[in-house]
């Protein structure tokens, strides 16, 4: 389990700018470098769990953390829900139920999940899996380290991309200078850091992109394939195709 300052230890090697640190009101910047690197990389790969929520005859559950542990409202999002959740032990299937069989609820007070068609009763285990963002030991006062080991680096190297945009942009800003060739290492050291900022994006993008895979497309025919939806057959034609 990383800690924050392992994170913060291997941008600065790798940014090397030990001569010029970025400090804002004597607060190190670091931190929330690895903070921003860590929301993106929470968007590009939550951390998905699973709850267990016992049913009450009622077509509602609230959607809450004491359902769903670290749930944040607005950012993390329901994968899918069992309504009567497998026995394990006994080799039962899993029952998950369609998207179209529950719905989000609002009211004036709390946000809910409501089944179409289904009460589960105090004997029925609802299973729900959903996503929350990662978390950092010692960052934000939290005390584990959710990124998977073999995805430290992913982390490192989106914080750099953005340390690296910081740079650029403070010797960008770099102004009255006591030589002409100041300005011109100013510029030059700008761009140098434009550019490791987008060598450290590219293999964040490279490193967090799924396997390409060979292009393909499943559908049923009831679904519109085709003619419906104006998307051609691979030996028919759709509507507007001249």
């Amino acid at each position: 389990m990383a800690l924050l300052e392992e994170y913060i230890e291997n941008v600065r090697g790798m940014v090397r700018e030990a001569n010029n640190p970025i400090y804002d009101s004597g607060v190190d910047q670091y931190e929330d470098y690895v903070r921003r690197s860590l929301r993106k990389y929470s968007i590009d790969r939550p951390l998905v769990k699973s709850a267990s929520i016992t049913g009450t005859s009622s077509e509602y559950f609230i959607v809450n953390t004491s359902n769903l542990p670290d749930f944040v409202e607005f950012w993390s999002s329901i994968e899918r829900i069992e309504v009567k959740a497998p026995t394990i032990a006994s080799n039962e299937d899993p029952n998950y139920i369609e998207r179209d069989e529950w719905e989000y609820y609002r009211n004036a007070t709390a946000l809910y999940v409501h089944f179409i068609n289904a009460r589960p009763t105090a004997s029925d285990t609802i299973s729900v899996t959903y996503t929350v963002p990662h978390t950092i030991n010692n960052l934000d006062s939290e005390s584990t380290d959710s990124v998977p080991s073999v995805d430290f680096e992913a982390v490192v190297y989106y914080a750099c991309n953005l340390t690296c945009m910081a740079l650029a942009s403070k010797f960008a800003g770099t102004s009255d200078p006591t030589l002409r060739a100041d300005v011109v290492n100013y510029k030059t050291k700008s761009a140098e850091y434009i550019a490791l900022a987008k060598m450290y994006r590219d293999i964040y993008m490279e490193w967090i992109s799924d396997p390409i895979k060979a292009a393909s497309l499943v559908r049923d025919i009831d679904f519109g394939y085709g003619f419906a939806d104006n998307q051609p057959f691979m030996t028919h034609r759709s509507f507007n195709r001249s």
